[in-house]
């Protein structure tokens, strides 16, 4: 008999609430929640990278939309079946549908979002629109000071 060990909190709320999740989860700065698809976002003063673990998905399993700037990571992977003479000891891997929508904080540029899927990991990049973008404002000297 195999016998997984665990922190005995977290076997607590497991025993509890069994694989219960908040629907809400925890709301964060962009709108998501911190349960569901783990994603890493970082921003800089050109846009966001949004980076998504998806191993085992295919390339055409994966759909991203953006609409009013809240970006929709879609994805779909079908579980494995079994023999029905072997039971699963331990199943922890995820199967199904994995889904994440992000609102940004400021507008991004729709036309110029970039999607790349590389070893299991979906990475996107969403510009800043222009009219956010830090610039530098030039200062003109008028009549004879300078």
């Amino acid at each position: 008999m195999l016998i997984r060990t665990r922190h005995p909190y977290n076997r607590l709320f497991h025993d509890l609430f069994g694989e219960f999740r908040p629907a809400s989860g925890i709301a964060n700065e962009f709108g998501g929640s911190a349960y569901g698809l783990p994603i890493d976002v970082e921003e800089d003063e050109q846009g966001y990278t949004v980076r998504a673990d998806l191993p085992g998905i295919d390339r055409d399993d994966i759909k991203v939309n953006i609409h009013d700037d809240v970006l929709s990571i879609n994805a779909e992977t079908a579980a494995e079946t079994s023999d029905d003479s072997v039971r699963a000891v331990i199943r922890e891997r995820r199967f199904g549908k994995f889904s994440r929508s992000l609102r940004f904080p400021v507008p991004v540029d729709g036309e110029a979002i970039a999607a790349s899927y590389d070893n299991g990991v979906l990475s996107i990049t969403l510009p800043k629109a222009e009219h956010v973008k830090a610039r530098q404002i030039p200062v003109t000297v008028s009549g004879g000071a300078n």
